[in-house]
């Protein structure tokens, strides 16, 4: 499941990665109870900034502008290593919310195993979205059919490239 994690953590690989993902802006996580534009963008052109680990607990906050209609969208994202599954919960950034999109919620969590089977790790994405009734019914179901499901298309074969990598790379000697 770290491989998983590793993927899912790495933000800033997003628009190289996640085809509906055309750009990312990790911003600090100093006032949590305000909109993220209470924070400061976090740099990332030198490798050092923002980069977060497997297995340490964190709390980020991004923007992403998604799809070819350029919608933006802040979220706030806390993850948790947990010995039953690593989980990450993520919350729309009260900025965000209008009279479109009310709020959106959800949980990745990853379980290592699954049925004793050996080298598996099983993905659960849960999420709920709550739009406007206003909102025409075609623009709900292309979001329920289309969008929904290529939040999670992705990750199998980036996993699957990058831990075939992971395999690949020489061992340190303690």
């Amino acid at each position: 499941s770290d491989v998983v994690w590793a993927c899912l953590l790495d933000f800033y690989s997003y628009p190289k990665i996640i085809p509906t993902v055309r750009d990312i802006t990790m911003y600090t996580n100093t006032h949590l109870r305000q909109s993220y534009m209470a924070e400061s963008p976090v740099e990332h052109e030198d490798g050092t900034a923002a980069i977060l680990k497997v297995g340490i607990p964190s709390v980020t906050r991004a923007s992403f502008t998604l799809s070819k209609f350029r919608l933006k969208i802040a979220a706030m994202h806390k993850y948790r290593p947990h010995p039953k599954g690593d989980y990450m919960v993520f919350t729309l950034d009260p900025a965000m919310r209008n009279f479109v999109l009310r709020n959106a919620k959800g949980v990745w969590h990853t379980q290592s195993e699954p049925d004793g089977k050996k080298g598996i790790t099983r993905v659960w994405l849960l999420c709920e979205v709550e739009i406007s009734p206003l909102l025409p019914q075609w623009i709900t179901e292309y979001a329920a059919t289309r969008a929904m499901p290529r939040a999670t298309t992705w990750l199998k074969p980036q996993v699957e490239t990058a831990a075939s990598l992971w395999l690949k790379k020489p061992r340190k000697e303690n």
